[in-house]
């Protein structure tokens, strides 16, 4: 077997489980800058979609539908046990702009590592950290 280490990896990206694509791209696009890249609609619903914010790629697959095609996932809950982190130039600038968007879970603080961050939930209950160092 080839030594993994050794095999080229062009991008590593998320896919998170969403409610509704289309009011998740909404949400990233509009609160967090996010650009959309493609999408893909069935029977004129959004379905999945990939978005993009200066490298870090992102895409969103609708619950249902990944339920109906991935048997494993079918007794999955969505939101779990992931959290984002985005790290900003403008912490400050950045927690203003979203702090009426989204439910925040705290407020810009300096952590042990020095780091100054605050957390926030996206309209699907995942954990996004923004975070600045220095």
């Amino acid at each position: 077997m080839q030594n993994l280490r050794k095999m080229k990896v062009n991008q590593i990206a998320i896919e998170l489980i969403v409610r509704d694509v289309a009011e998740t791209v909404e949400f990233y696009q509009s609160t967090l800058g996010f650009e959309l890249l493609v999408s893909e609609e069935e029977e004129g619903k959004m379905y999945w979609a990939k978005l993009e914010m200066k490298g870090f790629y992102v895409s969103f697959k609708e619950e249902q539908r990944l339920k109906k095609e991935v048997d494993f996932m079918k007794d999955h809950p969505i939101g779990g046990s992931i959290a984002i982190c985005l790290q900003v130039e403008d912490l400050t600038g950045f927690y203003n702009k979203v702090s009426e968007a989204c439910e925040l879970l705290d407020h810009p603080h300096l952590t042990p590592c020095g780091a100054t961050q605050f957390s926030m939930k996206d309209n699907n209950g995942y954990i996004i950290t923004v975070e600045r160092f220095g």
